[in-house]
């Protein structure tokens, strides 16, 4: 039986505007499915190579009461004054209204009505949402978006273990517990979404991209072989070359005439080349980097999240947000999240030392192993009361573990990994983590 969904064009504004005072919340407010709302959106966004959007507690009622007004008068529309209700420090704002059975159903309308789509996939920076049923069980959202240069305040995680919350089932705030340094592993860096780098343990700082004067939306980082050096890479493929890395070329260097996202970089074995991944996974190989084929080249229209090339050098995998797997060169397949049967959005993966197995990240920090890749532990299996969003998965570099950075920058460390410390308060949204041998 198809269900009923309606939808209202959304709404996109980007003018000054200035604050009145906001009304109460609603009290029928379905907050559990708010989150989902909020989780999809950001899926939706890391699908496509864009930041996540950060809940903002002001946006929430404003959100929360159009939806009660809406329901009051069993009608869609706009909300007129809204400009006017959200934060007076937006530059940009848009409103998607809907009503439906259930989230994911309101989702599916959203992504597949143009300008709803167009405000999901925006240039915002926060949201909030408000979602109620009505007396019939129809349920009713307003998602705000705004545009903002004022960060939305996150709170510090702290870095060592605590108690289980008698009668909760869940531990807050823990990392796992860090094993004694293993296979020589002594440090890591954490890369900021700004390109700054935070450097833990004996990891050697060689600079950040803040220090160059540059702003930019940092995608991630990777070392060179001999770890004395590491790219960072920007959204638009740009790359900044620290200690001995070297620069072989970038995508804005090619003078394509088209925007590309990049959204992966990695070198050669040789450290004389490098891969910038695009999310269409188109591939761009730079120095001695080999082309093996890319998503396109196959005919496959699927949004790419990661690259890893094989041990050899002389091929790679490229992860779709899907969590499917696709092979390329010598990379042999071991399987895939669709292959299992699960619906999971891949936001990482990693090979293992011998390049016969390898690791998918989940955006809730769940691991899916693949091949001979041992599985050492994933976020959701530490029992924590929050809600973790992973965002990048690293190997140790004895191959006996691996680190998971979320985007809130909590580092946790799995296995042979040893967990040294992290930005967490005072880190921009983190993007990246790299483990070092030293």
């Amino acid at each position: 039986m198809r269900r009923a969904v309606a939808i209202l064009l959304g709404l996109t504004v980007g003018v000054a505007a200035f604050l009145v005072p906001l009304a109460a919340p609603a009290a029928a407010a379905d907050e559990s499915a708010e989150s989902q709302f909020v989780d999809s959106i950001n899926r939706e966004r890391q699908s496509n190579g864009l930041s996540r959007l950060a809940l903002r507690a002001e946006i929430v009622p404003v959100a929360r009461n159009w939806t009660a007004r809406m329901i009051a008068e069993q009608r869609l529309f706009h909300n007129p004054n809204l400009g006017s209700e959200l934060p007076s420090d937006w530059t940009r704002f848009g409103e998607n209204v809907g009503y439906g059975q259930g989230v994911e159903s309101l989702h599916v309308a959203f992504m597949n009505s143009p300008g709803h789509r167009a405000n999901i996939l925006g240039d915002f920076t926060q949201i909030g949402v408000g979602v109620e049923r009505d007396s019939r069980g129809r349920m009713w959202v307003t998602v705000n978006f705004i545009k903002s240069s004022v960060a939305v305040p996150s709170v510090a995680a702290a870095t060592t273990p605590s108690a289980t919350v008698a009668g909760s089932g869940c531990r807050p705030n823990q990392n796992p517990a860090a094993p004694a340094v293993k296979n020589g592993a002594t440090g890591y860096y954490v890369l900021g979404s700004d390109g700054g780098i935070f450097a833990y343990g004996n990891a050697p700082y060689k600079g950040g991209v803040p220090e160059l004067g540059l702003r930019i939306d940092a995608v991630l980082m990777t070392l060179t072989p001999t770890q004395s050096g590491y790219w960072i890479a920007g959204r638009d493929g740009g790359i900044f070359s620290f200690g001995d890395a070297e620069f072989f070329g970038s995508v804005p260097g090619l003078r394509l005439g088209v925007p590309v996202t990049a959204i992966d970089l990695k070198p050669t074995p040789s450290g004389k080349g490098y891969w910038i991944l695009g999310s269409d996974g188109g591939i761009f190989s730079f120095g001695d980097a080999k082309f093996f084929g890319s998503l396109p080249g196959i005919g496959v229209r699927n949004r790419a999240v990661r690259l890893v090339p094989t041990v050899t050098g002389n091929g790679y995998w490229i992860l779709g947000a899907d969590g499917g797997i696709f092979s390329f060169g010598d990379a042999r397949f071991f399987g895939s999240v669709p292959g299992l049967g699960l619906r999971a959005t891949g936001i990482s993966m990693a090979r293992n030392v011998n390049g016969n197995g390898y690791w998918i990240l989940g955006s809730d920090g769940g691991i899916f192993s693949f091949g001979d890749a041992p599985f050492y532990g994933s976020v959701p299996g530490i029992g924590l009361c929050e809600n973790v969003q992973g965002v990048q998965l690293s190997p140790s570099p004895g191959g006996g573990g691996y680190y998971i950075v979320s985007e809130r920058g909590r580092v946790f460390a799995f296995g042979d990994a040893p967990f040294l410390g992290e930005p967490a308060a005072q880190a921009p949204t983190a993007r990246d983590v790299q483990a070092v041998l030293r």
